[in-house]
């Protein structure tokens, strides 16, 4: 592990990365179940975050506290092979002891616009998410936000009809409901993530820049950085 600055920190591979912030999750869960007696945490999609999560699903915490959200989905079919929920519900959430009422998750087979409503409806219970999870993608996008598209500012859910990647419609959490966060982790994992690294270092206008909350942290795996 190295520690560029206050809050970049650098592993030297994927599992070493995920194990570090598995406990950082799980410390995070602890003390706020403590001090008020539940957790609440924004997952994301994408394949940098599935060893995290195998790692979490084997851990030990008292589950039942915990409240799971997501910061995007796709608008495909439940079962459908893109839908993140669908793996990250395989990986772990399908054999957690997370109560299924403590799960809340886009129903993005709902259609855009009806998907949207319903969680915006179910995000207005929330003042803090303790911890959100971010995953950057290789030309810098945060859940299904990406550079250059304007969203909405006083919606806490937005609709993208026309993402750069496949499937174009999707569901994301505004930047302003992302950043009602006391800790915002974010990974960077990956050869394919080398160029934006390299923009990172110098354009404050690209998506991961714009959610902070209280504290944010990145992660990075030493592949990531040219």
């Amino acid at each position: 592990m190295k520690i560029l600055n206050d809050n970049w920190v650098v592993f030297d591979d994927e599992m070493s990365l995920s194990e570090a912030l598995a406990q950082e999750v799980l410390n995070i869960a602890k003390k706020s179940i403590f001090e008020k007696d539940c957790f609440s945490i924004v997952l994301t999609g994408g394949q940098s975050v599935l060893s995290l999560y195998k790692i979490l699903s084997k851990a030990d915490s008292n589950w039942d506290k915990w409240h799971i959200y997501i910061g995007d989905e796709r608008c495909v079919p439940m079962d459908h092979k893109d839908r993140s929920d669908r793996v990250i519900n395989e990986i772990w959430l399908d054999n957690s002891a997370i109560p299924k009422k403590n799960i809340h998750f886009i129903k993005a087979e709902l259609g855009l616009l009806e998907a949207r409503v319903e969680y915006e409806n179910t995000l207005k219970k929330i003042d803090k998410f303790d911890v959100v999870l971010l995953s950057m993608g290789e030309d810098g996008h945060i859940a299904s936000l990406f550079p250059n598209h304007v969203y909405p500012e006083e919606q806490a859910v937005v609709v993208e009809n026309n993402s750069p990647k496949s499937p174009k419609q999707r569901i994301s959490m505004s930047y302003q409901q992302l950043n009602k966060a006391h800790y915002i982790f974010k990974l960077i994992i990956g050869e394919s993530k080398q160029q934006a690294v390299y923009l990172l270092q110098k354009d404050t206008s690209l998506p991961i820049t714009k959610v902070i909350g209280e504290y944010d942290k990145l992660y990075f795996c030493k592949n990531a950085i040219c």
